[in-house]
């Protein structure tokens, strides 16, 4: 068949970062905390998790991170199933391409920036590594590269706890792109930060996606979801009861959705 026929055919579309069909976590047989979630998140893109406190939005991302168990239903990552969750070859495999970052960060405060992002490459250089400090150069250089396109290179040698929320949210960021992910999971991380700093965060996330990194984000900031994100997805007691372009909801749109 000739080249020009060959690109007669469409290529396919890619498969989504991260896919969820039916899927279900429960702590206590019989109680589910998420029931029956269908999600696909296209690479790329920034999908907002929305909903009241309580339903379920961080037991979300931490089932896909693999935190906590699936307990029934199905996940694929970038169209492969994840299987045998509790393996450790499988835990690996999702700790090189999805980043996690929690509602507080997770940052080690007495360490310097610097080894916090280099704790982002534990994937890479092992656990024995990290402890003595062995982190090869060409990893530190990559380090300092990326602090420096977050514009806090010069903060390299400082402790964290010395930091402002937006110079801990940027090493929290610098962290997760130093693990190479394909997926980024944020719960509420923009959460105690000024307007001002969460619209920095946010275009810097923009600005990421665009590279081809998908974005799962739980936020209460409503206001923000039809200028920053692509979709938006709306959780109550579990159940996903909404899904839409973002660019289209509005606080009226949660009233509704929250029966007000």
């Amino acid at each position: 068949m000739s080249q020009a026929a060959l690109s007669a055919f469409p290529e396919p579309a890619p498969a989504p970062a991260v896919e969820t069909v039916g899927l279900s976590c429960w702590y206590v047989p019989g109680r589910p905390v998420l029931r029956d979630i269908d999600l696909a998140v296209a690479p790329g893109s920034i999908c907002m998790i929305l909903g009241p406190s309580g339903s379920g939005k961080s037991t979300l991302l931490k089932v896909i991170k693999g935190l906590l168990p699936l307990n029934a239903g199905t996940l694929s990552l970038f169209g492969q199933p994840v299987a045998g969750r509790t393996h450790a070859r499988s835990r690996r495999a999702l700790e090189r391409s999805v980043a996690w970052i929690p509602q507080h960060l997770g940052l080690v405060r007495s360490l310097t920036v610097l080894d916090n992002v280099l704790s982002g490459t534990l994937a890479r250089v092992g656990t024995l590594a990290s402890l003595v400090g062995a982190f090869p150069h060409t990893l530190r250089d990559e380090a300092l590269a990326t602090l420096d396109s977050l514009g806090i290179r010069a903060k390299a040698d400082e402790k964290v706890f010395s930091l402002s929320g937006g110079e801990r949210q940027r090493v929290a960021i610098a962290r997760a792109l130093m693990q190479h992910p394909t997926l980024v999971l944020a719960d509420e991380f923009v959460s105690q930060l000024d307007p001002l700093t969460t619209r920095e965060m946010l275009d810097i996330v923009q600005g990421i996606a665009r590279t081809g990194v998908a974005f799962l984000i739980t936020s209460h900031e409503v206001e923000l979801v039809a200028e920053y994100g692509d979709r938006v997805v709306f959780i109550r007691d579990g159940r996903k009861i909404h899904e839409g372009a973002a660019n289209a909801f509005t606080f009226a749109s949660v009233m509704t959705l929250m029966g007000r």
